[in-house]
């Protein structure tokens, strides 16, 4: 129980933090957007702002020029090619509006309230007036127009550039709107998405963790077995101070035998602790490959006339191979070990090797009791023993196949398991050389 809501708990630590970076990236890209958009109807609206100051500036006027008194000006019209909506109010220097007659009455009861600001010259900005019965925004330039322009309507006075952004606005606040929308939408999705990504990313480490919890477990079971023979055996013999060697040989050599598995069995959880942490890699080398294998085989002879068991080999290799010998003479001896051990007396073990071109296939068989379908889908995995009562009888420890695998896995190869008729059991390894 207590396990299950620490998951929960990492789980949930998981979502949130996804859910949060889906916050980030989609506030982010919903910014963006805004900004560009926003900025693209600005820029066009300034720049219809400024193409009209131009136009002012280059005294760009239709129908003759004709100078005529301040009170009754030159009729002002806008850019050609300026928005619609563009209104031209002329101040003189104290702030008088001059072209009250050409603003219409409407538009000047409106446009009246503005006032000459001489600071905000050459400024772009935005303008709200409010009327009894409705608000409009505007967007706007004051210009300085120089004493010397030739149309009399603008030389010398102040120009306020006008243009109405209502529709623009209007434009702005309905996409924003649809913005916001799409983001909900996509956020919804992004909760779905986060929790499926957190469940997922769980998993890996929940595996891990009980695969790790397990390994723990087991390892501390076959450490404390042959340590408590030991001890005891050590405890007993304190109680004989004065026998000799000789009367206490079985107790010693019982210690002798586990101190021996006992390192066997360290040596291996070194060798898995350091190949899950990526210490050690796989150290190639060219070698010929026939001298190589029938070193390798020559003391298992020995071994097998010492059990009364008989050794069969047949090495059809020849060439140069790219292997790490170190690391394929522990896969060897795991597979021998664990040939002749489970081979009875009087029985046999087979070991054939030979390459095709860049692939090396070796076959190591014995003729013992066999190994049952349902372990060989666990054969490999650590601390698996066909021998379910657990004890160390065989020496075994549930870890030299393990280690065998991983070996073939460093020379990307396969390693797998079947029946040796009429009894017993095949190991086959292929592997690029």
């Amino acid at each position: 129980m207590k396990e299950r809501l620490l998951e929960h708990k990492q789980q949930l630590k998981l979502f949130i933090k996804e859910l949060i970076g889906f916050a980030i990236l989609f506030s982010l890209l919903g910014f963006i957007v805004y900004f560009f958009f926003q900025n693209s109807i600005y820029s066009n609206i300034d720049a219809g702002l400024y193409s009209q100051k131009k136009h002012i500036e280059r005294n760009v006027h239709q129908g003759p020029l004709s100078i005529q008194p301040q009170n009754n000006p030159t009729p002002i019209t806008p850019d050609k090619n300026a928005a619609f909506q563009t209104n031209i109010i002329v101040f003189d220097k104290s702030g008088k509006i001059l072209n009250k007659n050409m603003l219409g009455q409407r538009s000047y009861g409106l446009l009246s309230r503005l006032t000459l600001d001489r600071f905000k010259i050459n400024k772009a900005q935005d303008l709200t007036l409010i009327s009894n019965d409705f608000t409009t925004h505007f967007r706007s330039l004051l210009i300085k127009v120089d004493q010397d322009n030739e149309n009399p309507a603008y030389a010398g006075k102040y120009v306020l550039i006008l243009q109405n952004t209502d529709s623009d606005l209007l434009a702005l606040h309905s996409f924003v709107e649809s913005l916001i929308i799409t983001l909900l939408f996509f956020w919804i999705i992004a909760i779905l998405i986060a929790y499926y990504l957190s469940k997922s990313s769980m998993k890996p480490i929940i595996k891990s963790w009980h695969k790790q919890k397990e390994f723990s477990a087991n390892a501390a079971h076959e450490l404390r077995t042959p340590l408590t023979v030991i001890q005891n055996q050590m405890e007993y013999l304190l109680t004989k101070p004065n026998d000799k060697v000789i009367e206490q040989i079985e107790p010693i050599s019982t210690t002798l035998d586990e101190s021996k598995h006992l390192k066997t069995l360290t040596q291996r959880l070194l060798t898995l602790a350091r190949s899950d942490s990526n210490i050690i890699q796989s150290k190639k080398q060219k070698i010929t490959l026939k001298p190589f294998f029938n070193n390798m085989i020559k003391p298992f002879f020995e071994i097998t006339d010492s059990q009364k068991k008989v050794l069969l080999t047949d090495i059809q290799v020849d060439g140069i191979g790219n292997i790490d010998t170190d690391l394929f003479r522990q896969l060897f001896v795991i597979l021998m070990d664990n040939a002749i051990k489970y081979t009875p007396q009087g029985g046999s073990v087979s070991v054939k090797i030979s390459n095709t071109h860049n692939n090396l296939k070796m076959l190591i068989s014995d003729t013992g009791n066999g190994i049952s379908d349902d372990d060989k889908k666990r054969i490999f995995d650590r601390f698996y023993r066909t021998d379910k009562s657990r004890n160390s009888k065989t020496g075994g420890n549930g870890l030299g196949l393990s280690i065998a695998k991983w070996i073939v896995d460093q020379h990307h190869g396969k390693i797998l398991v079947r029946d040796n008729h009429p009894t017993g059991t095949v190991f086959v390894v292929n592997i690029n050389i």
